[in-house]
């Protein structure tokens, strides 16, 4: 396998892209070279910037090693093939959503896309505070579409099976499955996140909680076991390109068909956090800082209706005549949707806070006092929601639960 490198790059795609000015120097950066704000926060990709001054693309190489994370050194490379084919039928889906798709290269694990960059990464427009007003509707149409029409609602039986064993991608499920589940109890146990060292002594108590364990394990259980569509398996903020009216969703290389309800509760995770941090990093007044966390709850909410809305659409005009008029399918839909939602939601969000990796979302709070109150109140919203989320009726209620716990948490703390 050939390693591109800046030196090469520019002979390379000669003899692949057609589009590009070659008259002159080619502009070449890879990508963790500019800041964070500009490149994200991905660890384990090698990826290159382009542009001839009209044309910008994206080079991406999948190779068995990780861009920044010694501990994975035996990556699986046929991620490369995944993550280009999840792309080509979100496309087909939601074209307007998904970048367009250049070239992919399967002796080299290469593929070259547009770059989005003329949009900026959501992550860190939300750490500034910024809202977007149409977010919710965009994001929640793309959700359900591509879930919708890669599930078994609307696939032929025999298809959806063919989709299941194309895209098993046991190998970067597994390192999710990990992170975001399970437990590491001792130095020895061989799997499981790590807590952050600094944090250890406050999220140890819930981290350990048999109740939050038991539900962990129950969502980890449907996590690696229910199959129902193609999902993306990594949709964060930082895999948001977001402009005034323009979004497209990017990093698909975890993708493989799991629960619906998945992808929705790994987005939501940050927005809890978003919530949490927001509760604590400084605003010019205290009126800014509760109308920005209240759009950050009108877009948990906005978010999940509209997700189910859209859903709920898409069946009642397209899915197969045996899901055909069953009302009561559809609101047992909805009602395992919310509580595998939040559920992974807070799971996710438990693992990112108590956890040792970076979180950029924490990370822009200098004030450590502050710091750490955002994280505990993040953690404390999270175990409420693993504990209660048979129990909600609505997405209401889990924002009634978020709003409550702040309050009992900020009247229970002496600095804030």
């Amino acid at each position: 396998m050939l390693t591109l490198t800046k030196e090469n790059l520019t002979e390379y795609l000669k003899n692949r892209i057609d589009f590009l000015d070659y008259s002159h120097p080619l502009t070449i950066s890879a990508v963790g070279e500019g800041s964070i704000e500009e490149d994200g926060d991905g660890f384990i990709n090698f990826v290159f910037r382009v542009s001839d001054g009209t044309h910008n693309i994206i080079i991406k190489q999948c190779r068995p090693n990780s861009r920044m994370v010694e501990a994975f050194q035996s990556l699986p490379v046929d991620r490369c093939e995944l993550e280009y084919d999840t792309m080509m039928i979100r496309k087909a889906i939601v074209p307007e959503y998904v970048p367009e798709l250049y070239y992919i290269d399967h002796d080299n694990k290469v593929f070259i896309t547009e770059d989005v960059s003329y949009l900026r990464i959501m992550r860190f427009q939300l750490i500034k505070s910024a809202q977007f007003e149409n977010f919710a509707r965009h994001i929640s149409r793309y959700m359900a579409a591509t879930a919708f029409y890669t599930s078994e609602y609307y696939l032929e039986t025999s298809d959806f099976r063919d989709l299941s064993v194309r895209f098993m991608n046991d190998g970067m499920r597994q390192i999710m499955d990990n992170l975001m589940f399970l437990v590491k109890r001792s130095d020895h146990d061989p799997v499981g996140a790590e807590l952050d060292p600094d944090f250890a002594r406050f999220a140890r108590k819930i981290v350990y909680d048999e109740k939050v364990m038991l539900e962990r394990y129950k969502l980890r259980h449907i996590f690696v076991t229910k199959g129902e569509c193609l999902i993306h398996g990594d949709l964060h903020t930082s895999n948001i390109f977001l402009g005034e009216d323009d979004l497209k969703v990017i990093d698909m290389e975890y993708t493989f068909c799991g629960p619906i309800s998945y992808d929705m509760g790994y987005l939501l995770n940050n927005f809890i956090a978003q919530y949490a941090s927001a509760a604590f990093r400084p605003f010019d007044s205290e009126n800014q800082r509760k109308e920005y966390q209240q759009y950050i709850l009108q877009t948990i909410h906005d978010v999940f209706q509209g997700f189910c809305q859209e859903f709920i659409k898409y069946w009642s005009e397209d899915a197969k005549d045996i899901y055909q008029n069953l009302p009561e399918l559809q609101e047992d839909f909805v009602s395992t949707t919310l509580s595998e939602t939040f559920g992974f939601a807070a799971s996710a969000n438990l693992s990112r806070c108590a956890g040792a990796v970076s979180f950029p979302d924490f990370d822009a709070i200098e004030n450590p006092v502050q710091k750490h109150n955002a994280l505990c109140l993040s953690i404390i919203i999270s175990k409420q929601l693993l504990l209660q989320r048979e129990n909600y009726l609505s997405v209401d209620d889990v924002i009634k639960d978020i709003i409550g716990i702040e309050y009992i948490y900020k009247s229970n703390i002496t600095e804030w």
